[in-house]
């Protein structure tokens, strides 16, 4: 990376070092070891440069054939401003089994991009995911990618919501991170089933005698917490009730006969911290350091003098912390890490996105206008970028991710965060609260480890910051060993394009400057080394991830698609649901195969086409080209280096000369058509089978098919991988790849009529789930923007949801209801 990108990044580190009641203080010098924990935390972010992203959808439950209508929003992760220094995002819809089914590759601009996946017809009933990245993120893994599960119901599928009876999985978190006997510790408990979903329980805690210490309940999703104070060389186990009368005995952790407790609580205003030590008889006090830094800016760091004699007790003001997830960590005297706690601030009360309706109630292709309106802390207008959807109240509480959950919260904690809107709910209560204690109790920190920090080790860096599209993998030897120092070259012919590069130590190359093309096929070669074997080359394609189904959204979203689909039906159709619609004349015609039995996947059926077999008639390391083998193979096709003719392809005349030429066959690998010198370069070795229709038989793909049909399918029997999709595959054997590189996708346009009296229409309004989707709105100077739309034929409560960021990277989050009446039935 250069020097000036990591310079523009690298903000100073201003720390305050507070003393609170805790007798004499005396500040570090350069030297001193809390203040290289200090600036440790500077560089990691400063280097690693890590970023988030965040996705706006339109709704949480779709069912297939319909759109999922989406915002992207990418930030830098220590200050949340918009811009990052990656101008690329990509967004992949994953299956139940965590397929691909989609990708989209999203120019960012300013940090903010918008698009839309339509849904295939055939999507089978399930729980999906949709996730959101950049190329940089990467480097950190999936658990750092945005996710979201998505309901999709298919119209015809009948699939039933499985309950998992697998047993419950019980864990217990003391506050800090250890017990330590004689002290007293909080500690926080989650009950989850197998599909990670809260499990309500309670119990006991009893000792080796079965003497009863504690008992707890869980509040939130199977969450809570209890006090204990462990004796001298006890082990505790809980005795827990499950759902349904079962029960099961949990040992608890062991706990030490030294060590450090932590404890936090909180007023309003204020975070208290109270620290315990116990290190024996005879140990002398010692200095210990309590840091707290919110996203890499230190906001808190004191020297606090411990002793075995009495707490210590520090207060924090909260007014020092800024909005998000503080990492509080205690270090002993040799910098190591003893007890660690994650508190939480929100955004202060005046930070609000509110929707103001102009009417209480609204009747079908009624005219709706409402004003947005955004205000900082201190109530001051917000001139920040929105986006703003209007759609069919979900059943029940929808507490989904929000922009404001999302960049405050779980973009910073480990591990699945179920329902992360619920503890953003308003107005804020106790009940809030305590679930909200119980999650960080028991929700670990993720962004870094404190011991690979402070050895230097910082976050491999495989993939590179993206500015634009971009083309990246690696190359392995015959051995599977990284190939270094080896040439690689990039052919591309639509436009033509030539490049060159050599592979780094690791094996990893990158070509960039691709913007500008539509999805266009290239081939990458990578040479081998004099006498060297050939070398394979695997693009780098972010994995699967974890998709942790969750069947309580699936169960709750089929009732709401079959009410709508109810609703559709009359009014969509136009026609009553007990009568006969009658069609116009239709013709059906229907192809026989007449038997390519080579398993290739084709898009025809047609028994004029010559299949002409490939794998199995050549050697290992056969060097003929396609052009090469099929030369002399069939009568009527006539090939000259790397041309074919096809007899009865029709001739073209050219301007220049006045004679008439033969058009040159379209020339298809996999389905996708590529230039004849592509399609030359395709290692034969490859290749499954070649298909070869003339002029009247490749009539299917229209006037590219003049002069005939060349098809060559590769042994993969697929279509070629895109560039970081999850389903590319090392190539074999050849030291070459083809690979499919995306242009940047183009966003359709939400329909969304305009009515009057002027214009009535009696054409259906096929807007019954999504009624509106703004995903550029900005506000003005004074912090407001307005909105108007039209109502459809669709009535039912409708939920308008807007969310954004300011350009000083706060996010807000509204929403309001509508009451939209159903047209009065005939």
């Amino acid at each position: 990376m250069p020097a000036s990108v990591r310079q523009s990044r690298l903000k100073p580190i201003f720390v305050c070092f507070l003393l609170l009641g805790l007798g004499a203080f005396t500040f570090p010098t350069a030297e001193d070891p809390f203040l290289q924990i200090i600036k440790r935390v500077g560089v990691f972010y400063a280097t690693a440069l890590p970023e988030k992203a965040y996705l706006h959808l339109d709704r949480s439950l779709y069912a297939a054939g319909e759109t999922i209508w989406f915002k992207g929003y990418a930030v830098e992760a220590d200050s949340h401003r918009p811009d990052t220094l990656s101008k690329v995002l990509y967004v992949d819809l994953l299956s139940p089994r965590r397929q691909l089914v989609a990708q989209r590759t999203l120019r960012l601009t300013g940090g903010l991009a918008h698009g839309d996946i339509a849904l295939p017809d055939s999507l089978p009933t399930g729980t999906y995911q949709v996730r959101a990245y950049t190329n940089w993120m990467r480097n950190a893994g999936p658990a750092f990618f945005f996710t979201r599960p998505l309901a999709i119901v298919s119209p015809t599928g009948k699939q039933a919501v499985a309950t998992s009876s697998s047993p419950v999985d019980i864990r217990f978190f003391p506050e800090g991170g250890n017990l330590v006997e004689g002290l007293e510790s909080e500690v926080g408990f989650k009950a989850t089933d197998a599909r990670g979903h809260g499990v309500a329980v309670q119990g006991t805690i009893v000792d080796a005698r079965n003497q009863v210490l504690a008992s707890f309940k869980s509040r939130h999703l199977g969450m809570g917490s209890f006090r204990l104070t462990p004796a001298v060389g006890q082990q505790y186990r809980a005795l827990v009730m499950l759902p349904g009368g079962l029960t099961t005995t949990v040992a608890l952790p062991g706990s030490q006969p030294g060590g450090y407790v932590l404890h936090a609580s909180e007023t309003d205003a204020d975070f208290f911290i109270t620290i315990r030590r116990r290190l024996g008889a005879g140990v002398p006090p010692s200095p210990a350091l309590l840091l707290a830094q919110v996203r890499g800016t230190v906001v808190f760091a004191s020297r606090v003098p411990l002793n075995d004699a009495a707490p210590v007790a520090v207060k924090l003001p909260k007014a020092k912390f800024p909005p998000g997830l503080a990492h509080l960590t205690l270090f002993d005297e040799q910098s190591t890490a003893q007890c660690e706690r994650l508190l939480f601030t929100p955004n202060p009360p005046g930070v609000r996105l509110a929707l103001l309706p102009d009417k209480p109630a609204y009747g079908p292709r009624e005219a709706v206008h409402i004003r947005l309106t955004a205000t900082d802390a201190a109530g001051q207008p917000v001139a920040g970028h929105f986006s703003v959807a209007v759609a069919a109240q979900a059943p029940g509480p929808d507490y989904g991710p929000t922009i404001v959950s999302h960049l405050l919260l779980s973009s910073d904690l480990a591990g699945v965060i179920e329902d992360p809107g619920y503890y953003f709910r308003e107005p804020a209560n106790p009940e809030t609260q305590l679930a909200l204690n119980d999650l960080l109790l028991t929700q670990g920190w993720r962004r870094f480890v404190w011991k690979e920090l402070l050895a230097g080790q910082l976050p491999e860096r495989r993939f590179a910051l993206e500015q634009g599209l971009s083309v990246s993998g690696q190359v392995f030897t015959a051995a599977n060993q990284p190939a270094a120092a080896r040439p690689i070259s990039y052919l591309q012919t639509s436009p033509r394009r030539e490049a060159q590069t050599v592979t780094d130590a690791t094996g990893h190359f990158l070509f960039r400057g691709l913007d500008g093309l539509d999805t266009t096929a290239v081939v990458l070669r990578a040479q081998p080394a004099k006498g060297e074997k050939e070398l394979s080359i695997r693009l780098l394609a972010p994995p699967p991830g974890e998709v942790q189904p969750p069947d309580a959204l699936l169960a709750s979203a089929l009732p709401a698609y079959l009410r709508r689909s109810q609703q559709r039906l009359p009014l969509g159709s136009q026609a009553s649901p007990t009568e006969p619609i009658k069609l116009g004349g239709v013709n059906v015609r229907g192809y026989r195969s007449t038997g390519p039995t080579d398993g290739a996947v084709r898009t025809y059926a047609n028994p004029n086409v010559v299949v002409i077999p490939i794998a199995g008639q050549v050697q290992q390391g056969d060097t003929r080209n396609i052009f090469q083998y099929l030369q002399g193979r069939m009568a009527g096709v006539a090939v000259t280096g790397n041309h074919m003719n096809i007899r009865q392809a029709s001739t073209m005349q050219d301007q220049s000369t006045g004679k008439f030429k033969l058009i040159e066959p379209l020339y298809l690998i996999d389905g996708s058509p590529v230039s004849a010198e592509l399609f030359a370069s395709f290692p034969i070795s490859d290749i499954q089978s070649v298909d070869i229709m003339n002029q009247n038989s490749g009539a299917i793909f229209g006037l590219n098919a003049y002069g005939g049909v060349v098809a060559a399918y590769s042994r993969r029997n697929g279509t070629l991988p895109e560039q970081g999709s999850a389903d590319v595959l090392p190539v074999a054997r050849s030291g070459m790849q083809m690979v499919k590189v995306p242009g940047y996708y183009q966003a359709r346009e939400f329909y969304a009529p305009r009515y009057s009296a002027a214009t009535a229409s009696s054409l259906p309004d096929p807007r019954y789930a999504t009624l509106y989707w703004a995903p550029e709105l900005q506000t003005d100077a004074k912090g407001q923007a307005q909105l108007s739309f039209f109502t459809s034929d669709a009535g039912g409560t409708f939920q308008a949801v807007a969310e954004g960021l300011s350009p000083q990277g706060l996010p807000l989050q509204g929403s309001a209801t509508l009451l939209v009446k159903a047209p009065a039935t005939k």
